[in-house]
C-alpha cells in the first residue's frame, strides 16, 4: 500500500513539475526576440553607416588617370613671308599622345557633405523607429492567441468542476438505487452527462493546443499542452497617457524631411576647390614641341550656381507637401487611437457590469442546483430535471470566468493601444 501511495505521488509531482507556467510578458519578450523583424536592425545601421561613409568622400580627393591618343590632319602653322628675316618656327605635329593624373580637391562645398550626413543620420534613425512600430504590432497579436487560451483553459477547469459534481452525485445515486428510491435508468442519464462533459474536454483541449501552436510559430519556443497561461496583472489604466512608438516615428520622419530640406538648400551655395595635373605626352603644353615631356599645373576654382531655374524652390516645396502630409497622417492615427480607446472604455465597463450580475446569478444557481441535488436524492424529481439546474450552474460559472478573462483582455488591449505594455 505505502509502495502504491509513494508511486501515485511521484506521478503527480513530475506531472506538476512538467508543467510551465507561461506569462503575457513572456510571450510578448519572446515574440519580439523571435521576429524576423529585428534582425534588420543591424542590416539598416550598416547601411546607414555606409551611406554617412559614402557622404565624407565628398571631402576626399578625387584622382583620376586618363590618357590620349590623337592624330590632326591640320595644325596650326607660322611663316614669315619677309625673306629678309631668318627666322624658322617648328612644326606642330599631327600625332599627339598623353597620359595624365588629375587631382581634385574640394576646399570649401557650401555645408552640402555635413549636410547630407545629418540627413544619412536621420534617415537611419526613422528606419529604426520603424522596425518598433513593426515590433509593437506583434503585442495584439500576441493578446488575442493569449486571451483565447485563456478562456479555454478556465472553460476545462469548470468543466472538471462539472465532471466532479456529476461523478459526486453519481456516488450518491448508486445508493438510491440501491435502497429502490431510484430507478437505475436515471444513472444512465447521469453517464450520458458525463460523456458528453468528456466529449467537451476533448474539443477544448483540442482548441487549446492549436493556439498554442499558433502561439508557439510567433514565439518561437516550446509551448505543451500541460502549460499553464497566468492571468496577467495589469497596471491601472492612464487615460491621459499615450506613448505609442508611432509618434517617435511622426518626430523622426520630420526631422528626416526638415535635414533634406536643408541639403537641397546647400546645392545652391559657392564651392571652392584646388586642382593640379601632371603627365608625360607629346607634345606637352609647349605645342610647338615635338619631343616627348613632363609637365604640370596647378591651380584653384570657383563654381557657384547663380541661378537654377527654380530648381531648389520646387524640391522645397516637394518635402513641405511631404511633411504636410506626414502630419496628415499623425492628425489620422489620432483619431484611430482615441476611436480604439473609446471602444475598449465601453468593453470594460460593460464587462464589469455584466460581472456583478453574474456574480448574483452564480450565487442563486449554487442554491438551486444544491435544492435540486436534494430533490433528487428523494426521488421526488428525475435526474434530467437535476442535471437542467447544474448545467445552468456550470454556464454561469463559465460565463463569469470567462467575462473576468475578457475584462482582463479589454484592459490589456487598452494599454497595447496606449504603448504603455
Amino acid at each position: 500500500m505505502k509502495k502504491t501511495a509513494t508511486i501515485l505521488f511521484l506521478s503527480v509531482s513530475f506531472a506538476l513539475s512538467a508543467q510551465d507556467t507561461i506569462t503575457l510578458y513572456d510571450c510578448h519578450r519572446q515574440a519580439v526576440e523571435n521576429a524576423p523583424r529585428l534582425k534588420d536592425r543591424e542590416f539598416i545601421q550598416q547601411t546607414g553607416q555606409l551611406n554617412m561613409d559614402q557622404a565624407k568622400t565628398g571631402w576626399y580627393p578625387a584622382v583620376d588617370l586618363n590618357g590620349k591618343m590623337s592624330y590632326q590632319s591640320d595644325v596650326v602653322t607660322v611663316a614669315l613671308t619677309d625673306p629678309a628675316i631668318p627666322v624658322s618656327f617648328p612644326e606642330v605635329p599631327h600625332d599627339q599622345y598623353g597620359l595624365n593624373l588629375d587631382i581634385r580637391q574640394t576646399l570649401y562645398d557650401g555645408g552640402v557633405s555635413r549636410q547630407r550626413r545629418l540627413y544619412e543620420q536621420a534617415n537611419t534613425a526613422a528606419d529604426l523607429q520603424q522596425i518598433e512600430v513593426d515590433l509593437h504590432s506583434l503585442k495584439s497579436l500576441v493578446n488575442q492567441y493569449y486571451f483565447s487560451i485563456l478562456v479555454l483553459q478556465e472553460n476545462r477547469k469548470n468543466l472538471e468542476v462539472h465532471m466532479t459534481n456529476l461523478m459526486a452525485r453519481k456516488e450518491t445515486m448508486k445508493s438510491a438505487v440501491e435502497q429502490g428510491i431510484l430507478l437505475e435508468t436515471e444513472l444512465k442519464v447521469i453517464d450520458v452527462e458525463i460523456l458528453k462533459i468528456r466529449q467537451s474536454i476533448v474539443e477544448v483541449d483540442a482548441r487549446k493546443k492549436s493556439l498554442l501552436d499558433a502561439l508557439n510559430v510567433w514565439c518561437g519556443t516550446g509551448f505543451s499542452e500541460g502549460d499553464i497561461l497566468e492571468l496577467p496583472e495589469l497596471e491601472a489604466m492612464n487615460p491621459g497617457r499615450v506613448n505609442r512608438p508611432e509618434y517617435t516615428l511622426f518626430e523622426l520622419k520630420d526631422a528626416s524631411m526638415e535635414a533634406g530640406k536643408e541639403m537641397v538648400g546647400k546645392k545652391r551655395m559657392p564651392v571652392l576647390y584646388a586642382y593640379g595635373q601632371t603627365g608625360y605626352g607629346k607634345p606637352g603644353y609647349n605645342m610647338m614641341s615635338g619631343e616627348w615631356d613632363f609637365y604640370y599645373m596647378v591651380g584653384a576654382g570657383l563654381k557657384w550656381n547663380l541661378w537654377d531655374w527654380n530648381s531648389t524652390s520646387r524640391e522645397k516645396q516637394v518635402i513641405a507637401n511631404q511633411q504636410q502630409m506626414l502630419q496628415n497622417q499623425r492628425a489620422t492615427f489620432d483619431k484611430e487611437i482615441g476611436s480604439k480607446l473609446v471602444q475598449e472604455e465601453a468593453r470594460i465597463e460593460q464587462y464589469r457590469e455584466t460581472m456583478e450580475l453574474e456574480v448574483q446569478v452564480l450565487h442563486l444557481q449554487e442554491e438551486i442546483a444544491a435544492n435540486a441535488a436534494t430533490k433528487l436524492s428523494n426521488g421526488t424529481i428525475t435526474a434530467t430535471e437535476y442535471i437542467t439546474e447544474l448545467n445552468k450552474e456550470s454556464l454561469a460559472r463559465i460565463s463569469l470566468a470567462t467575462h473576468e478573462i475578457l475584462l482582463k483582455q479589454s484592459i490589456t488591449n487598452y494599454l497595447t493601444i496606449q504603448g504603455n505594455l
